[in-house]
Formats: C-alpha cells, sequence, structure tokens
C-alpha cells in the first residue's frame, strides 16, 4: 500500500492501521481526517520508535509517512 486515507469513526484509526501496518511500504503516505479526535491513534504515529514521521497538517489532518 501507498497511501492510506483514514476518514471514517475516529475511534477506530489504530483498529485500522493495525490491520494493515504491514503491508505499508516504507514511503507510504497516511492521511488521517480529524485526527485530534483519535489521541491513540496521533500517539501512535508520533512515537519515534513505531517507524512514522507524523506532522499534523491543515485544518485537523495529520500527515504520517512510513519509515523504513
Amino acid at each position: 500500500i501507498d497511501i492510506l486515507v483514514l476518514d471514517g469513526a475516529k475511534a477506530l484509526y489504530p483498529e485500522i492501521l493495525a490491520l494493515v501496518e504491514n503491508n505499508l511500504r516504507p514511503g507510504a503516505l497516511i492521511v488521517a481526517d480529524n485526527a485530534d479526535y483519535s489521541p491513540e491513534y496521533l500517539s501512535y504515529v508520533r512515537s519515534p520508535t513505531n517507524n512514522y514521521l507524523s506532522l499534523p497538517f491543515a485544518d485537523d489532518v495529520e500527515l504520517s509517512i512510513r519509515l523504513g
């Protein structure tokens, strides 16, 4: 998977990511709409130990890049 867009039930963002994470290639982009409503998701993708570079982008959007 090269691009993943999360826009739905915010509480499910961590579970959805867990389901597809092994299929995300290095360099894959994840765009999460209204990620502010999913603090567990934000904590995970912003943690340096989980292989993502993640930053807030625009209004309530989190842009994450899967690292190698």
